[in-house]
């Protein structure tokens, strides 16, 4: 009787310190001072418990970029609708160590490694890192590059945006120049006359009166994107312009707050597209802008500060616009739904979710001439499975093809409407294939 005596007494001591525990752990998440005031020295030694089980399994478990898959051929794989000697090139973007990001140039056609650059990830990591970054990652972590662009002379320029890093490597892998001067993240695409457009995060957010308190409580939490211009050559930076400025100076301020809502990350730049020649709906130097976090496009004019054409929806949460023709953008809807309650999440327990009519990523075509949208590769896309939650690229090829790269599947396809020709994916065990980080079609 003794030792169930213990047993109860012991049973009931963990259960009323687990509630303690985790109203401790409420109240730390939830207070702007990190349960300080209320807890004081005990509130750091609270939270380093409450988050000790998924430190461990982080530890343990496989790195980040690792993709569990067993089945898929390491390389291309080409379907008997393959025609051959028809397709751009490829360049690659994935990790297979630790600080062991690299870049392949493929043969799309037959597969055959053109170029690789390894830059010294760690190196460059060091290089960049920035006491002054508000959200700067713990020393020592892992990075990873998007969307790398290539120059005429076979250079790489990177971000990494999980820190202070834009750089440019030249063909042989040796550093010309670094920027760590803010957070650059996402997309980078050329002008045309060598000059960059790149998504750029200031440490410190700009001043906002449609906004709740003051600007100190919020100047680091606020992720404040700009468009950003910079000089292939050197680095130099020539024009910025945040897009919450943009939105609210051309009419869209009711855009942000159309919920009556705010969070800290509001627009979620992800692509800064120039249009390189003039046609009847815009002008060559006209930017198509993609913002995440509110499902719009919009066409923005930087020599007038005017939005020319914006549209909210019918995509979600995409990535990846494009001019296409001279009448056309085409669009990857990651077609997800964000849960924002984090306390309560009424709805779903996900952050990011797909619904029962919107089960796959989806490709949207919008007509200026006529404000229609089609959706031409609906049964590609579904027949594939095509459902990479964040991320994703695609690019309609010169044949009429699609390109896409599932990111967090780790896979790249090209098919027609209908049918997949070509898969990718990179292998780095028999178990596991890396994910990409933002490959580029190389016409």
């Amino acid at each position: 009787m003794k030792r169930l005596r213990y047993a109860f007494i012991i049973i009931v001591g963990l259960f009323f310190f687990s509630i303690l525990l985790a109203s401790s752990v409420r109240n730390i998440y939830m207070s702007d001072d990190g349960g300080a005031n209320r807890l004081g020295f005990l509130a750091k030694p609270l939270k380093f418990m409450a988050e000790a089980p998924s430190t461990i399994k982080k530890v343990l478990s496989a790195p980040e970029f690792y993709v569990a898959n067993s089945e898929s051929a390491d390389g291309f794989a080409y379907s008997d609708k393959f025609p051959s000697g028809r397709y751009p090139k490829l360049l690659l973007s994935y990790k297979d160590e630790k600080f062991g990001h690299k870049f392949d140039l493929l043969n799309i056609n037959n597969g055959d490694l053109i170029k690789q650059w390894s830059p010294d990830n760690e190196l460059l990591y060091q290089k960049a890192y920035n006491e002054k970054n508000p959200r700067r990652p713990a020393k020592g972590s892992d990075l990873y590059f998007m969307h790398p662009y290539m120059t005429n002379d076979s250079a790489l320029v990177l971000n990494s945006q999980l820190t202070s890093l834009l750089a440019k490597v030249d063909k042989n892998n040796e550093l010309l120049w670094l920027k760590n001067d803010k957070t650059y993240h996402h997309t980078i695409e050329s002008d045309g006359e060598g000059k960059l457009y790149v998504c750029s995060l200031p440490f410190e957010s700009g001043k906002y009166d449609f906004l709740p308190g003051e600007h100190e409580s919020y100047k680091n939490t606020l992720l404040d994107d700009h468009i950003t211009l910079l000089d292939e050559n050197s680095g130099d930076e020539t024009f910025t312009k945040s897009v919450i400025e943009i939105l609210v100076e051309n009419g869209y301020q009711d855009l942000l707050l159309y919920k009556g809502q705010v969070i800290s990350d509001m627009i979620h730049l992800n692509d800064i597209q120039p249009a390189l020649t003039d046609s009847e709906f815009w002008q060559k130097g006209d930017l198509l802008v993609s913002c995440r976090n509110i499902s719009t496009v919009f066409l923005y004019r930087p020599d007038t500060n005017k939005i020319l054409w914006l549209r909210h929806g019918p995509w979600y949460n995409q990535h990846d616009a494009d001019f296409y023709g001279e009448d056309k953008i085409v669009v990857f809807g990651n077609n997800v739904i964000r849960e924002e309650s984090v306390v309560d999440d009424r709805i779903t327990s996900s952050n990011l979710s797909f619904s029962k009519i919107r089960d796959h990523n989806e490709v949207y075509v919008y007509h200026f001439n006529n404000d229609s949208i089609a959706t031409p590769y609906t049964r590609l896309l579904k027949n594939e499975k095509v459902r990479t939650i964040t991320s994703g690229r695609s690019d309609i090829l010169p044949n009429g093809d699609l390109y896409v790269e599932e990111t967090n599947s780790g896979r790249i396809i090209i098919g027609d409407t209908i049918t997949k020709k070509i898969e990718y994916v990179k292998r780095l065990d028999k178990d596991n294939i890396s994910s990409l980080f933002w490959s580029r079609i190389i016409n």
